[in-house]
């Protein structure tokens, strides 16, 4: 019986061999590919967990800019009415009495400055903070991944210097900022009387003007050349210098420095920016339509305006209509008081009071408006996801 078994297997032996070489094979490749779906499986449970673990982060990053944003609120708003002091002037018409025309003249031009430097002031701090804070995100995030646990070469230290980079922007570059916008609104509403009638729409195309006059899209043609501004990383840093010696720590820092630089001069940010000044003028002339009459039939000559008038002279005010005329009108506010108007002077404390709300951190202000912008958003997010994938699986 045995031998007869073995010559059964000596007889089919090829088919044997080939027999066990297809089921080794079929166990071999079952093994391979259940190894294979447990490493993509694993491979996926990572990434799904990463980019979570990122999502959060971020998340976090944001709610810490806009923290910041707010709490920054209350420094922009001291530079202002520092550098642009109503207070001393209306104090000096007091004491000067006979000098009145003059301080007037001068407080209104500090009023339309304050307002359009409200509004440029917002959009730069809030686009600025978004940009360094997801920037720094972006790093440390990265760092945070690279070995999968929190032990970093951003330092605390190195982030604190980071950080204080932005102090720049308060001590120094702001006032360069409100420099410029003061020049190019002085020449703008230097010729417009203060007991002359505005419409919104005409107030509209004064601000309109002089934004325009700082991006350099017009040209005053004055001996003293146009009023533009600067690339917006001079107001907001002093250009890195690389160290005499680099330590690493050092290193990072000048590349971080240099690489928000960048962005701050690039033409993605521009177009952010300027997009929050639009916001930020839309917003500006929807607060002062509020104080417009609802009706035109309001006697224009006030009492308080009459004591603005005096010693303004006919011809001062025939430049001034003339000026008004050429500024196109708006399509847009509110229709009960687009065809009402207010006189230059009455316009004055309501401009020059707009820093107060405006740089407020309650809901529905200015800086509220600004953070919740969808470019300024994106712009964040693309700034964090630049610098935080370079450890992360797609």
């Amino acid at each position: 019986m045995f031998s007869r078994i073995k010559d059964i297997l000596y007889r089919h032996r090829r088919k044997i061999y080939i027999a066990g070489v297809l089921f080794g094979g079929a166990a071999l490749f079952k093994r391979y590919v259940e190894y294979k779906l447990i490493e993509w499986h694993n491979t996926q449970t990572k990434t799904i967990l990463e980019r979570q673990k990122k999502r959060q982060y971020y998340e976090n990053i944001q709610k810490t800019t806009n923290a910041t944003i707010l709490n920054f609120s209350k420094s922009l708003k001291e530079v202002i009415i520092r550098d642009l002091d109503a207070d001393a002037l209306l104090q000096a018409i007091k004491e000067q009495p006979h000098h009145k025309q003059t301080i007037w003249e001068q407080l209104k031009n500090v009023g339309f400055s304050r307002a359009i430097s409200v509004v440029y002031v917002s959009a730069l701090a809030v686009s600025t903070l978004e940009v360094q804070l997801m920037l720094l995100g972006g790093y440390t995030f990265n760092d945070l991944c690279a070995d999968g646990y929190a032990k970093t070469p951003i330092s605390s230290r190195l982030q604190e210097k980071y950080l204080a980079a932005i102090h720049y922007l308060i001590e120094q570059g702001l006032s360069k900022l409100l420099v410029d916008i003061t020049r190019a609104t002085d020449r703008i509403v230097s010729g417009l009387p203060l007991a002359h009638l505005l419409t919104i729409g005409q107030l509209e195309g004064i601000l309109k003007e002089i934004h325009l006059s700082l991006r350099k899209e017009i040209n005053l043609n004055e001996s003293n050349g146009t009023c533009c501004l600067e690339p917006w990383s001079r107001y907001v840093m002093s250009v890195p210098i690389s160290p005499d010696w680099e330590s690493d720590e050092e290193r990072v820092l000048y590349n971080m420095l240099l690489e928000t630089c960048d962005i701050l001069d690039s033409e993605d940010f521009s177009v952010v920016c300027d997009n929050l000044i639009q916001v930020g003028m839309n917003h500006l002339l929807d607060r002062v339509a509020e104080f417009y009459p609802v009706s035109s039939s309001i006697d224009p000559k006030s009492k308080w305006v009459d004591k603005v008038e005096q010693g303004i002279s006919n011809n001062q005010e025939n430049i001034g209509s003339n000026m008004i005329n050429q500024f196109p009108k708006s399509e847009k506010l509110y229709s009960g008081s687009f065809q009402s108007t207010m006189a230059v002077a009455k316009l004055v404390p309501v401009l020059s009071g707009l820093v107060h709300a405006a740089l407020s951190p309650t809901p529905w202000q200015l800086l509220n408006e600004l953070m919740l912008n969808d470019k300024l958003v994106a712009l964040g997010a693309n700034v964090y996801e630049a610098f935080s994938t370079h450890h992360v699986t797609d």
